[in-house]
């Protein structure tokens, strides 16, 4: 038994419910964002008495939503990369793993990243799969925390099942 290796249970993915509000607190978590960095600018532009305030002003009115989509794509790599979950995943309390559990590396969430600029993988999850395009060409799966913590505890303590307790 201690050669096996755990496999995901489909009953552990995340509702869509939960994938849609996740989406929702990480626009927001990124509007914020944004608007965060554009008040430090203006900020630190004022002390040191620069006119950054003029160029945030332009960068943001020609190109808010490239401003928008680069704060969120760095978001999702940058977060999922080192905690395996954005705010809005946080939030719901769903994270990103692979097929065996484990937080994926940073190569399956560039692509997951990468995939997100695909046109329409926003409405690829309405397919047979049920998956996004970006969690399946990156062989990541979003499921459930709690549930997975308790299967992968489960699934461990069966092998401690005849072994001494050591003391």
């Amino acid at each position: 038994m201690g050669d096996s290796m755990y496999i995901l249970d489909k009953k552990l993915f995340a509702s869509e419910r939960k994938r849609f509000v996740g989406g929702i607190v990480d626009f927001i978590f990124v509007f914020v964002s944004v608007f965060i960095s554009g008040l430090i600018i203006v900020i630190i532009g004022n002390i040191f008495n620069w006119d950054i305030f003029s160029i945030w002003g332009r960068f943001i009115n020609d190109s808010t939503y490239l401003a928008l989509f680069t704060f969120l794509m760095f978001n999702y790599l940058f977060l999922e990369s080192f905690f395996g979950a954005t705010m809005g995943k946080f939030a719901t309390g769903i994270i990103v793993v692979t097929e065996n559990g484990t937080k994926p590396n940073f190569g399956r969430i560039f692509i997951r990243t990468l995939c997100r600029l695909i046109p329409f993988d926003v409405f690829s999850f309405l397919g047979k799969s049920g998956m996004f395009w970006h969690d399946s060409f990156s062989k990541t799966y979003v499921v459930d925390k709690r549930g997975l913590e308790r299967d992968l505890e489960n699934f461990y303590s069966i092998d401690l099942i005849g072994q001494n307790e050591v003391i």
